[in-house]
């Protein structure tokens, strides 16, 4: 038998390989497992894509290894890896080597170390490269590409050859990444094991204890406990075929019941729509459409309650990790140990633990943001996608995939069901459901009956006007001589907090009531500012400004996480001039603490929730009534539901709108009814007021009315004239560099082949120009924009620019990146 087997992060030409399966590991090969095969001299992980009798006629070398007794994939994330790497024009393995965590990507390298060192008289005649080899093989191992650093990569390779013949250094493999799974698993014995065959006295005595547990099989987790060295004896035995490992069964219990609960009219409709999908095992896409607290989370709890009856599993994405705790939340009060949770806050073995659960069957239910696509739940009876129209869904770094789009696909594959829940449909699910390829389901009304909260739009002109005046008029009424206006740059603008807003905020405080307050800003001021020369300082290896942070009293790029101790003198003229300009969500809060003293306030953002508890323990105090104001960025919006929140506020409506993006309308509008929607979910009513200095803009005047049939309509107009999505199809080539001419060059390389497919009604090409933020992390960044009316076309372009330009770029050192269906103009 052999085996097509994808090694994960495989260099080109070496992607796919055919082995052959040799007779210990016969039968107990199936797509989907992962293995350790030999690619000439190292031994990698390998993914199994299928298995047959004459899949090549050449010489084969042989898997050596089943690195878990179940397949870690089953057929439909298979092919959901196969159309990752197709749709996004990606290699084959470099999908799966983003897919699997860290830890199971085993792998070996050939090391060297000092094996005899040199006396002095040899060191003495060394040349440069020699010398620093042996003084970096004597500190600790090292591998040829790291050697190679040293000097000339042929000279080294040379010079490594030499001293291994002579003794002076010797190889050895270094094996990194985890063999074998962390489940339970127990050992069989063959039909053709017999003791008295084995030597080795400790493989006796593990074949003996296997042959003693008789047809349940002996626990391997026993085995090691209690048998010193079992663990190269299991792997020893079953390498000869002596032994099968296995996964223990799961604790797997179909008979789940969902609790009771009174549906509302619309839930039940709902309801009854999607389960012939699950009963049947059916694709078919639905968009739930519900306004804020309509009970989209009970309806995907009933869903779930029948899929796992039927004996299948259960896949939900979150947006957020925050959001992913508190959805687990409402999970395990219903199923228990069933709900598993995965997303990249975990440690790596915490991941490949939460995968082994799902393998086993222990996690029946796995819950995360968009990495949890890839987690192995097989036969998957239903895929939920809540606060489907979120951004965090598109992975923004190494392949630009989309979990949303991944999952419809994946439900595909499946046949099952798949739900994408919001209270602000994306514009590309929107117009899928008015073509037919989504079902739309509509929840008009709050749970209960409740009131939608009161949405009041404040002028911020007006505010500023009406402050001026009052400022004019004060000498005027016998206030005292007027005293002399304060330079700009001397004293920072106040944080805008309008009449109306504070004065809600103390009425809220007042009667009992919890208040959310968002500015998606981090940091006290924006950036510093020299009023004496006007230099703002920068950051050193972004196109940006240093953010501060009052707390530690530093600089910090938001970008590339550079970070140092604020100055007291400006660095270009070294004069006392710097003040700081504009506010984020710590200044915020500062000016809350000092207009409201008696407010319990907290802040969370990324600053503030970075370690490991803190964000759970924030949502913990806000539901037990110990916060009386949340001050916040976009990651407080998302899905929360706190009954006794009767106040939500916006501090600045348009930083999303000026945002140089097609989308930011669309943002806006979501963004602004996604705060609107985290007051007055209980029993008091909701109040929401948004600053803004553009109230008269659409996206604005539609989040006040909560309209978004309204708002669709304009904005789908607006798209449809200048051909953009879902009217269009978008791809963007981004190029990167640390040297901008190279940068610039290739950009206007990939504009001018791309060119030769333009046409004024089918592709058409902008740029190339610099990125909006031109410079990240020291590197240079353009951008290149294709648009179509179709996607095969675009992708034929994309396919033949790659191919010529690809090539020079990649001697030039400059990086070519394809982001298909792009969300970040960024």
């Amino acid at each position: 038998m052999q085996a097509n087997v994808v090694i994960v992060g495989a260099t080109r030409g070496f992607e796919t390989l055919t082995y052959s399966i040799p007779p210990a590991l016969d039968g107990r090969i199936q797509p989907g497992h992962r293995v350790l095969a030999p690619l000439r001299s190292r031994k990698l992980t390998g993914v199994v894509t299928q298995v047959g009798e004459h899949l090549s006629a050449g010489q084969l070398k042989p898997i050596l290894e089943v690195l878990e007794p179940r397949p870690l994939f089953d057929r439909a994330h298979l092919q959901l890896m196969e159309f990752l790497a197709s749709y996004y024009m990606v290699s084959i393995a470099d999908a799966y080597r983003i897919v699997i965590p860290a830890v199971a990507r085993v792998e070996s390298r050939t090391a060297y170390r000092l094996a005899t060192p040199p006396d002095q008289l040899a060191r003495a005649a060394f040349t440069r490269v020699e010398r620093a080899i042996i003084e970096t093989i004597a500190k600790r191992a090292a591998t040829t590409r790291s050697l190679e650093k040293i000097g000339p990569p042929g000279e080294v390779r040379a010079t490594i050859a030499r001293f291994v013949a002579d003794g002076t250094l010797e190889r050895r493999d270094a094996a990194t990444g985890r063999h074998r799974d962390t489940a339970d698993s127990i050992a069989r014995l063959a039909g053709c094991a017999s003791i008295e065959g084995v030597r080795g006295s400790k493989q006796r005595e593990v074949l003996s204890a296997i042959a003693n547990a008789g047809a349940a099989g002996a626990r391997i987790a026993d085995l090691k406990a209690e048998i010193d060295g079992a663990s190269a004896a299991l792997k020893s035995l079953a390498r000869r075929g002596l032994i099968a490992i296995e996964a223990a069964p799961g604790a797997i219990t179909h008979n789940v019941a969902a609790a009771e609960f009174d549906l509302t009219v619309e839930q039940q409709v709902a309801l009854d729509a999607i389960s012939p999908a699950i009963e049947h095992r059916r694709y078919e896409a639905f968009l739930l459409w519900g306004v804020t607290a309509s009970g989209k989370t009970e309806i995907y709890l009933k869903l779930a309650a029948r899929a796992l009856a039927a004996g299948r599993n259960v896949l939900i994405l979150v947006p957020e990790i925050a959001l992913a705790d508190e959805i687990v939340r409402s999970f395990r009060a219903r199923f228990g140990s069933l709900v598993g949770i995965a997303h990249s806050a975990q440690s790596v073995s915490e991941r490949w633990a939460s995968w082994m659960a799902a393998i086993g069957g222990q996690a029946r239910v796995m819950i995360g943001p968009r990495s949890v696509i890839f987690a192995p739940i097989h036969d998957a009876g239903l895929i939920v996608v809540d606060e489907e129209h979120d951004a965090s869904y598109k992975n923004e770094e190494g392949i630009y995939y989309h979990a949303r789009d991944l999952a419809v696909a994946l439900a595909g594959f499946s046949n099952c069901p798949i739900v994408l829940g919001s209270a602000t449909p994306s514009s590309e699910s929107y117009a899928n459901s008015r073509r037919g390829r989504y079902r739309l389901i509509r929840l008009s009304r709050r749970v209960n009956d409740r009131a939608m909260a009161s949405v009041e739009v404040v002028d911020m002109r007006r505010e500023v006007a009406d402050a001026r005046r009052l400022a004019a008029a004060k000498p005027a009424n016998g206030a005292g001589p007027a005293q002399p206006k304060p330079q700009a740059a001397e004293v920072p603008d106040a944080v805008p907090l309008s009449a109306a807003l504070a004065a809600a905020l103390r009425e809220n405080l007042a009667s009992g009531g919890q208040s959310m307050v968002f500015l998606n800003r981090r940091g006290f001021h924006n950036f510093l500012q020299c009023h004496i020369c006007g230099n703002v300082i920068a950051c050193p290896n972004c196109s940006v400004s240093m953010t501060f942070h009052m707390r530690d009293r530093s600089l910090r790029c938001h970008y590339c996480n550079n970070h140092t101790a604020a100055p007291d003198t400006c660095p270009e003229c070294h004069g006392y001039g710097l003040k700081g300009q504009g506010f984020g969500t710590e200044r915020l809060t500062q000016a809350l603490a000092e207009m409201m003293p008696a407010a319990r306030i907290e802040r969370m953002d990324s600053d503030t929730s970075s370690l490991r508890g803190a964000r759970a323990r924030m949502l913990a105090e806000l539901r037990a009534g110990e916060i009386d104001i949340l001050v916040g960025t976009q990651m407080i919006t998302k899905g929360f539901d706190f009954p006794g929140v009767t106040l939500a506020a916006v501090v600045n409506a348009d930083l999303a709108l000026n945002m140089p993006d097609f989308r930011s309308a669309e943002r806006t509008f979501q963004l602004l009814t996604q705060v609107a929607g985290r007051a007055g979910r209980g029993e008091r009513p909701g109040r929401v007021i948004i600053q803004t200095y553009a109230p008269n803009h659409y996206s604005i005047r539609a989040a006040r009315d909560q309209d978004y049939a309204r708002f669709m309509r304009r904005e789908l107009q607006l798209r449809r004239d200048l051909m953009y999505p879902p009217f269009a199809r978008l791809a963007m080539v981004r190029i990167e560099g640390a040297e901008p001419r190279l940068v610039r060059r290739t950009a206007e390389a990939v504009a001018k082949s791309l060119a030769t497919a333009s046409t004024p009604e089918g592709i058409r090409v902008l740029g190339p120009a610099p990125a909006p933020i031109e410079r990240i992390k020291q590197r240079y960044r353009w951008q290149v924009m294709v648009k179509s009316r179709e996607l095969k076309p675009m992708r034929a372009a994309i396919a033949a620019m790659r191919a010529e330009v690809g090539p020079s770029a990649e001697r030039d050192g400059v990086f070519l990146a394809i982001d298909i269906d792009p969300v970040r103009m960024l």
